[in-house]
Parts: C-alpha cells; sequence; structure tokens
C-alpha cells in the first residue's frame, strides 16, 4: 500500500494549504506594510505642509474604511485584518490630522493647489459638525474659516517646488526632442555617425526617461514638506531687491 505522505493526491493537498498559507502570510504582511507606511508618512505633521497633511489624511482614511469593512465582512482577508489590527492608531493619526490642518487654518498659508484642498477638508468639517448634538459651537467657526480661506490670496509655491516644477518642464522639452529620434532609431529610419554618437544619444534618452519617471515623486515629496514662510518671504524680497537694483545675471546680459 502507498503511504500517505507519497500519496500523489495528499501532495497536492499538502502543496494548495501551504501555498495558501504563504499567500495569507504574504497579504497580512502587505496589510501591516500598507498601515505602517501611512502611520510613518504621518508621524511627523511639523514638518507637512497642508498638502502633504491632506495627503496623509486621504492615505489613513483609506485604511480606515478597509479597517471597517473588515469588521463587518464574513470572511476578510488577512490583509484587511492586518489593517484592522491597527484601527486604532490610524484613529489617533486621523485625529491629530485634523487637527494640524486645523492649526494651520487659523492663519491661512495656502497655494492653489492647497486651497480647494482646504476648502473641501472644512466642508467635510462643517457637514460633520451639523449633524452632530455637540457641534453646534463649531460650526460658526468652521463657517469663518471657510470665508477666510476663501479671501485669502494663493501664496507662491516654496523654492524647491518652484525648482523641481521647472526641471519637470526642461525635462519634457528634452523628451519631445529625443523620444522620436529614439523611436525613428528603433526602426532603423534613422542612422547616427559613429558608435560614440549613438551611446552618447543613448546615455541622454535613459537619463531623461529615468528622470521623467521620477520627477512625479520628486515633485510630490517637495509639494509634501512644510514651508517655511519666513525663509520664503526673505529670499523673495531679496529676489525682488536684486531684479530693482539690476543685480544678476539677466541685468548683467543687458549691458553692453
Amino acid at each position: 500500500l502507498q503511504s500517505d505522505s507519497a500519496s500523489p493526491h495528499r501532495q497536492r493537498r499538502v502543496f494548495a494549504a501551504t501555498s495558501l498559507c504563504f499567500c495569507s502570510i504574504c497579504q497580512h504582511c502587505l496589510g501591516m506594510a500598507l498601515a505602517d507606511e501611512a502611520l510613518e508618512f504621518v508621524a511627523d505633521t511639523e514638518s507637512l505642509s497642508f498638502y502633504g497633511l491632506s495627503e496623509g489624511l486621504a492615505q489613513v482614511q483609506k485604511l480606515l474604511e478597509r479597517a471597517e469593512q473588515a469588521e463587518s465582512a464574513k470572511a476578510p482577508t488577512a490583509e484587511s485584518l492586518a489593517i484592522l489590527d491597527r484601527k486604532e492608531d490610524l484613529l489617533a493619526a486621523q485625529s491629530t490630522l485634523r487637527k494640524s490642518m486645523g492649526a494651520l487654518l487659523e492663519e491661512p498659508n495656502l497655494t492653489k493647489r492647497e486651497k480647494p484642498l482646504a476648502e473641501s477638508f472644512l466642508r467635510a468639517q462643517l457637514n460633520k459638525a451639523k449633524k452632530s448634538d455637540r457641534g453646534s459651537k463649531i460650526v460658526g467657526r468652521l463657517e469663518e474659516l471657510m470665508n477666510e480661506v476663501a479671501k485669502a490670496a494663493p501664496v507662491t509655491e516654496s523654492r524647491e517646488v518652484r525648482r523641481v516644477e521647472a526641471s519637470i518642464k526642461e525635462l519634457e522639452a528634452e523628451w519631445k526632442e529625443v523620444s522620436p529620434l529614439y523611436d525613428k532609431w528603433q526602426a532603423g529610419r534613422h542612422t547616427f555617425k559613429s558608435n560614440a554618437e549613438l551611446q552618447s544619444f543613448r546615455r541622454k534618452y535613459e537619463d531623461c526617461r529615468k528622470a521623467r519617471d521620477s520627477s512625479g515623486t520628486t515633485l510630490e515629496k517637495a509639494l509634501c514638506k512644510r514651508r517655511d514662510e519666513e525663509a520664503e518671504k526673505k529670499a523673495a524680497k531679496a529676489e525682488a531687491s536684486a531684479k530693482a537694483s539690476g543685480i544678476g545675471w539677466a541685468a548683467a546680459a543687458k549691458k553692453p
């Protein structure tokens, strides 16, 4: 007689069970990673701009929705259960984020990107307060903040964001130049004078492609950083003063 350990059917059942076990473990780890990533991102709210706080709140709220779904589901996935295990931490993070966003809106210094995010956030808080018996006291203040945000003139993006945006424009202009030529070369409709010229072009193409691929992440990181308003004001004044007094390369270029 053939033993169970040698039975093909037994082996397939064991393999299937083991695969399912590993799959569950992977899903659990993924859920933990998603929660940890969101919590790590919002751990230092003082370093985040309103844009960054808004992004962090959106991440946390999505995870909380998944946790609530896991609570009511008959057969929640291992990933959802891992997120549910971090529900208390996520709720604490949600509260901290909302308080930080509210504090920044007491004296709103918002960019064009941030103004609609602030208005959306305040509307959500206002609707929530109107539905709550205890919210009547803060409805008036929230309405005042909405008016203040609406009237506030948008501030310029940080110097880092403007630098990244300028870099992206340059990359797009370069991509329009190298991409069609690369496609022609790939299709055999263009030849280079020498192998050195070909290798130089390929390096240029790859550098541009990689920079474009990572530019969105770079911009997102810059947008999430809180601006040093005092430093930005000083830099703006210095730049305006330099232009007014004719200092700098632009002025030097105009001189005969």
